[in-house]
């Protein structure tokens, strides 16, 4: 190695001035620096293939650089077109045996999660309560809402899904504090305004309900008047619901 780098060296000043090592292998005097004397070896045997091998090395780096291009662009062409899919998936508007897409709860009240995604009510049939403190009519079925939540709650989670912009954290834990005192261990859960939720469902009146299987699929969109054990029981044991639909 040593003689390897010292052959090179030696050489180096010749290929430096343009001077050509074949040609004049043995000593090259540039004109135009006079008496400066610059020693020239033609490279051995040895060096040759020592050089030609780290030419073959670069070669293999850069072929092995550009497959490992071509496999990250690959990666993110397929990761950026599942991210399109997610992102297309949660920004229509969903209707009655539409699969719900795994949306995210960023924002939980009185649940033993401060955040969740669908998919942490796996298994479990939903009933999503669209409600605002200012309507009467929502609040008035908590009562009937919690007793069921209590009643059948490893098979079903009633979700009271608040999307208006007024009601704050800070009003709504008010409105908690205020449901916990009127109703003993009150067990329902408030989601706090999600833009997602907004996107896929979209509410014009109140009360407004989304019933959903334990498959992910929405079985019925309702207004209050539906919501009756009964209906709850069918939708728990995976039963066919002929509701009327809610038109907004």
């Amino acid at each position: 190695m040593k003689k390897t780098i010292f052959s090179i060296a030696r050489a180096l000043p010749c290929l430096f001035f343009g001077i050509d090592l074949i040609k004049k292998p043995k000593r090259c005097v540039p004109p135009s620096y006079g008496n400066l004397s610059l020693s020239c070896f033609q490279l051995d045997g040895q060096t040759t293939r020592n050089v030609a091998k780290l030419a073959n090395r670069e070669i293999n780096l850069e072929r092995l650089l550009r497959k490992k291009i071509i496999r990250l662009t690959t990666v993110l062409f397929f990761f950026s077109t599942t991210l399109f899919a997610q992102a297309k998936a949660t920004s229509r508007q969903l209707a009655i045996n539409d699969k719900v897409p795994n949306l995210t709860l960023s924002q939980i009240l009185n649940f033993n999660q401060k955040s969740a995604e669908f998919s942490s009510f796996r298994n479990k049939a939903l009933v999503l309560d669209f409600w605002a403190t200012y309507c009467s009519p929502c609040i008035a079925e908590f009562p009937k809402m919690d007793a069921m939540q209590k009643k059948y709650g490893k098979n079903i989670q009633f979700l009271l899904m608040n999307t208006y912009a007024s009601d704050t954290v800070e009003v709504l834990e008010k409105f908690l504090a205020a449901q916990k005192a009127k109703i003993k261990d009150f067990a329902l859960p408030i989601i706090l305004n999600s833009a997602e939720i907004k996107n896929v469902f979209p509410v014009n009146t109140m009360p407004h309900y989304i019933w959903i299987g334990a498959d992910g699929r929405i079985k019925a969109i309702t207004r209050a008047d539906q919501l009756t054990e009964e209906n709850v029981s069918r939708l728990i044991a995976g039963l066919s619901l002929n509701l009327k639909t809610k038109k907004d």
